[in-house]
Parts: structure tokens; C-alpha cells; sequence
């Protein structure tokens, strides 16, 4: 089994900082839940409170295909649209 991480982070524009922290706990509680799924983690930046960054451990990459597809994520998907500034993803696996 080919364990995988994916760091997500988002810029969440200010006047919507409330509204994308409820949408994150959200789906961070619901994607717990996920077979596949073994942590899902929610952190803030420091020096940025609009930076949000979700550090994700899956079994597999079909977990994270289902995962993708899910309702929960489709929600969070729509409730961000249009109210974050910048999102970066990357999928990582170790390699030592």
C-alpha cells in the first residue's frame, strides 16, 4: 500500500475568513470519516491569519479519487468558490 499526503493550503480573502473556517471544519470533520482516509488536519499560519493549510494522509490514490467525488467535498468546493485568493496542492509520498 502506497500511503499518500497531500498539503493543501488556501488564501481565504478576509471579509470571507468566517465563512471558509466553517466550510474547513466541515469538511475536515466529514472527511475523517472516509475509509481511505487517515488523518486530515487543519492548521493556521502564524504570521497569516488568512492561510489555511490541511495536511492530508490517504491509504491510496483511489481513496482520494473517492474522496474527490464526495458530497462533502463537492459542498466545499462551491462554498469557497470565489472566496479565497490563492490554493496550492501537492501530493507527496516518502520516498525515505
Amino acid at each position: 500500500m502506497e500511503e499518500l499526503k497531500i498539503v493543501a493550503t488556501i488564501t481565504v480573502k478576509p471579509e470571507f475568513k468566517e465563512d471558509i473556517l466553517k466550510a474547513l471544519h466541515d469538511v475536515v470533520d466529514a472527511t475523517r470519516k472516509e475509509e481511505g482516509n487517515v488523518s486530515y488536519d487543519l492548521h493556521s499560519h502564524v504570521s497569516d491569519e488568512n492561510v489555511f493549510t490541511i495536511l492530508e494522509v490517504w491509504k491510496s490514490r483511489d481513496a482520494i479519487t473517492l474522496h474527490n467525488a464526495s458530497d462533502h467535498f463537492e459542498t466545499f468546493k462551491k462554498a469557497i468558490d470565489g472566496k479565497i485568493s490563492d490554493l496550492k496542492i501537492e501530493t507527496i509520498k516518502r520516498v525515505y
